[in-house]
């Protein structure tokens, strides 16, 4: 199929219902671009799902999140090959999955967002790196809340920052007009997420910025999500939101429950398989053992 027949028959069925249900994919599947609401849509490849805005008439866009060089050039060919220049690239953290590519998309933006302190750890990844391309670090950052208004009127770009969770410096981006907001990997779904404390990562606060992410948004919103388990689709609603906050606050009752009466950390790891009063969050050991760490450390 062609790429803008692909386009058309996404957006029609986009068009057809509130939010289109989209097939989880595994890392390494094949490409897919699908529109979900008002041309704004999600790509997955290799990494961490990048959301855009692709305008109609073929000038402008925005990219949010960039995987890795070789999916960035997919993603802009399958997705805007006939343009020039975008609007906006902008990250929702550091993390390489997310931002390989920005060397790829960055030329092509009049503006390169992140948040202040996810510039901070690209720049400290960036001052580290022995291999690989270098990623450039973005031209704007904002602490609280950043917003751009797209050319034509048709879409504005809000990002803001709950606080620390998955990193000290996640944003969550969204597109206002069409109420679909990229997470990035403040929710892993159904899969145990990633947590990095080098960076900023707390995992107790995580789960004050998904109280304050529900508060924010509304049952209309679309959620684009970094990452998901194998047949767990990349997008989802408020209850999502809700069902990753229980099991965040699950896990951490759980340890602080097993540290309080005297069980080490390699024992918790060992007899554990999945957390109390959170069993969808099966997928991924070696990331619960991990949790797991986290959590024991904090609580």
């Amino acid at each position: 199929m062609q790429r803008r027949r692909f386009l058309t028959t996404a957006g029609a069925l986009a068009l057809t219902t509130p939010f289109t249900p989209l097939l989880a994919r595994t890392r390494w599947a094949a490409p897919e671009v699908r529109l979900i609401r008002n041309q704004v849509g999600y790509f997955t490849d290799r990494g961490g799902t990048i959301g855009f805005y692709r305008p109609e008439g073929g000038v402008g866009g925005v990219v949010v999140d960039s995987q890795f060089p070789e999916q960035a050039s997919t993603f802009l060919t399958e997705v805007f090959d006939a343009y020039k220049e975008l609007d906006l690239l902008i990250n929702t953290h550091h993390h390489g999955d997310h931002t390989g590519g920005n060397g790829v998309v960055a030329p092509l933006a009049r503006a390169y967002v992140s948040h202040e302190r996810a510039r901070q750890n690209l720049s400290e990844n960036e001052a580290k790196r022995t291999e690989g391309e270098a990623v450039p670090l973005p031209d704007t950052t904002f602490a609280d809340e950043w917003t751009m208004a797209l050319p034509g009127g048709q879409e504005t770009v809000t990002a803001r920052h709950f606080g620390a969770a998955h990193t000290g410096g996640d944003a969550v981006i969204h597109f206002e007009n069409a109420n679909v907001a990229h997470l990035g990997d403040l929710l892993f779904n159904r899969r145990y997420p990633y947590i990095d404390p080098a960076a900023g990562g707390n995992m107790t606060h995580w789960i004050t910025v998904l109280r304050k992410i529900r508060k924010t948004f509304d049952r209309d919103t679309v959620f684009l999500f970094g990452h998901a388990a194998e047949s767990y689709p990349v997008t989802g609603s408020l209850a999502d939101v809700k069902s990753f906050e229980n099991y965040l606050r699950a896990l951490r009752s759980y340890v602080k429950k097993e540290k309080r009466s005297g069980t080490s950390l390699e024992a918790l790891q060992r007899k554990t398989t999945t957390i109390p009063q959170a069993p969808e969050w099966r997928f991924g050991e070696r990331l619960r053992d991990l949790n797991l760490e986290v959590m024991y450390n904090e609580v």
